[in-house]
């Protein structure tokens, strides 16, 4: 008996889910909602502490 895991994408505008291998992505790699079109991005920081500054 052999298994297969399966990667899901879930759109956090929509809640659209769908196994990764049945989303588009843009060049960049990063997957775009079939239903409504939302691209998912890496999270900004939203607060600035010393572990988000830039020495210099």
């Amino acid at each position: 008996m052999s298994f297969e895991w399966v990667s899901y994408f879930t759109c956090e505008e929509c809640g659209l889910e769908r196994p990764s291998a049945e989303v588009p992505y843009d060049r960049l790699g990063y997957a775009v909602c079939p239903n409504c079109g939302t691209e998912t991005r890496p999270a900004a920081p939203t607060a600035t502490d010393a572990s988000t500054l830039a020495d210099g």
